[in-house]
């Protein structure tokens, strides 16, 4: 399913943190920036006018005035460099510091809440969504704050100095054609009408950059991952040899980045040739002043006055570039903004999904399927169970062909699998574990892996140790405190050895293993289940296994291979 169909708006993506309650520390910082803003341009004003000062005091050569001018300039420098190279800049951090946290616990809990980061990748919804948590938010709240707090800074001050550029311009006569023409405050036409040019002209140019930016995002993030897939699979890729072929996968996924990278910089050559020309060509320097000499020829104004119309008229074409030189900016907010789009999309359309095996809790002690047909996600039947009934205390072994639907089985009893019909039915009290092939295990202490997904402190040290003892791994009981990539240093079957110490750890009430124990020998595969079943006497025991060693260790069996399709064992019920 494609989220982008499901696309929220930009509003829902940035509202969220300035409606919270926690938006006040938000607003605050934004009142002081703004108040900082108005402050620069009023002593961006307050120096125009020094400025204006200093060059009338050297025409007419008096020191004393020059002096007095170049002293309140040096003050008017300071106190400009205070307020935006300091001040401003550490109100901006704040803003993002707080923002970013508001919206990354959002998205996290989002992300991790109700199984919706499985459902995204098992769907195939959507890529990368760590990454666009991880990277792509701190980035579009940084150009949030630029694209919609730097336009009122240019705003203020455009507004602002345009007065001072009308007040200076006077009113341009001039006769064309006979005709006597008379233009007040000339001068502000004039910038607007150069600024407009601008914009334009990075419009046409720089359009394309929107879609080059998106474009970037996925390709990074792939290159990324690809890499982090050779590291977290060093020791199978060096079993198969199979450096050169992942050199070649990184190849050709670097070679995306490349073709993007160098799409980007001709783009942005464009622009920056189409928008220099244009400048070169109104220079700012050369079009103020030369539009200001027929006053000054004429006396009306005095060279400080011409001074100060330049340092206007660059002021507000300045201000106004921002526009045009943000749309670069822009077009990488866009991008920004698409992808945490998409991502809430897909999370929406995660949550709100409906699933087709409806899960229900019961008061009955056994965990039970009604009427239940198994699919795939394209729609294409797996396996069907009329009805299944799995009793506290029961030891049921679910054997079959390979994708006959055992593993999914499991899935759709663990209410994670939603594509088919009928029900399921869980104990409303009863704690369910689930132990498949290869468990996760985080990285820290291998106290914190081994009691995942409870908290280490919740387990006596002493108790970790014997149940790492049965489960035959008696060289780690040493190294509970330790910590380590555990999923990296643990071979495949002691990895499922520390998943069996789990179970064995947090006594549940219905344990399902799916081919949890493929990777161990006979003998300590058989010390495993005794140990299980030893010490889970009351719990409901469920395996996908294909050794037919483990049918003592079962009294249900239900054969999901269609020829069979049929559960056997005392009181069973269940068919295919």
């Amino acid at each position: 399913m494609n989220s982008r169909h499901h696309r929220p708006r930009l509003r829902d993506l940035i509202l969220p943190y300035w409606t919270s309650r926690e938006s006040w520390r938000g607003w605050v910082l934004l009142t002081v920036r703004l108040v900082l803003m108005f402050t620069s341009v009023y002593v961006a004003i307050w120096a125009n006018r020094l400025s204006g000062e200093v060059v009338d005091s050297m025409v007419k050569r008096d020191w004393d005035g020059i002096w007095r001018s170049l002293g309140l300039s040096w003050i008017a420098g300071m106190l400009a460099m205070l307020v935006s190279m300091v001040l401003l800049f550490a109100i901006t951090e704040l803003q993002q510091y707080e923002w970013r946290t508001s919206m990354t616990h959002w998205f996290l809990n989002a992300w991790t809440r109700r199984r919706t980061y499985y459902a995204i990748e098992r769907d195939g919804r959507l890529d990368n969504a760590d990454q666009r948590i991880s990277q792509d938010i701190p980035r579009f709240i940084e150009l949030t704050l630029q694209l919609f707090l730097n336009p009122i800074h240019v705003v203020v001050s455009a507004a602002s100095f345009t007065v001072v550029l009308w007040n200076l311009s006077g009113t341009l006569r001039f006769t064309l054609g006979g005709t006597d023409f008379a233009i007040p405050g000339y001068m502000v036409y004039l910038v607007y009408a150069y600024s407009a040019g601008a914009l334009l002209v990075s419009h046409i140019t720089g359009r394309p950059l929107i879609y080059l930016f998106n474009r970037r995002q996925t390709v990074e993030a792939d290159f990324r991952y690809r890499g982090m897939q050779l590291r977290e699979n060093a020791e199978q890729i060096a079993f198969y040899d199979g450096g050169p072929q992942e050199k070649q996968r990184l190849d050709a996924s670097f070679e995306e980045v490349r073709a993007n990278w160098r799409d980007i910089i001709v783009r942005n050559a464009k622009l920056i040739l189409a928008r220099e020309t244009y400048t070169h060509t109104f220079s700012t320097q050369l079009l103020p002043t030369a539009a200001a000499l027929p006053r000054y020829l004429s006396g009306a104004i005095t060279m400080g006055d011409v001074t100060r119309v330049g340092g206007a008229f660059v002021a507000v074409s300045s201000s106004l570039a921002f526009f045009s030189h943000a749309y670069v900016t822009f077009t990488e907010w866009c991008a920004l903004g698409n992808r945490l789009r998409d991502l809430m999309g897909a999370m929406q359309e995660a949550h709100e999904h409906a699933s087709g095996i409806q899960v229900e809790k019961t008061a009955d002690a056994a965990v039970a399927a009604q009427d239940l047909a198994l699919c795939k996600p394209d729609g294409g039947p797996l396996a069907a169970i009329s009805a299944l009934r799995m009793r506290q205390g029961e030891r049921w072994l679910l054997r079959g062909a390979s994708g006959a639907g055992k593993s999914t089985l499991l899935r759709a009893l663990a209410g994670i699998w939603p594509y088919g019909q009928g029900a399921v039915r869980h104990p409303d009290c009863g704690r369910m574990m689930f132990l498949p092939q290869r468990s996760y295990i985080p990285q820290g202490t291998l106290k914190a892996a081994l009691c995942y997904p409870g908290r280490p402190e919740d387990f006596d040290d002493a108790r970790v140790r014997q149940v790492l003892q049965e489960v035959r791994l008696p060289a780690l009981a040493d190294r509970l405190h330790d910590s380590d990539r555990w999923q990296q240093k643990l071979s495949g079957g002691e990895q499922q050895r520390l998943a069996i110490c789990r179970a064995l750890l947090h006594w549940p009430d219905y344990l399902f293993l799916d081919e949890a124990t493929s990777a161990l020998d006979p003998d300590t595969e058989r010390a495993l289940y005794q140990a299980l079943v030893h010490a889970l006497p009351e719990s409901t025991l469920v395996s996908v296994a294909h050794r037919e060693s483990l049918v003592a260790y079962h009294d249900h069996v239900l054969d999901l291979t269609p020829q069979h399709g049929q559960a056997t064992g005392p009181g069973s019920s269940g068919s295919t």
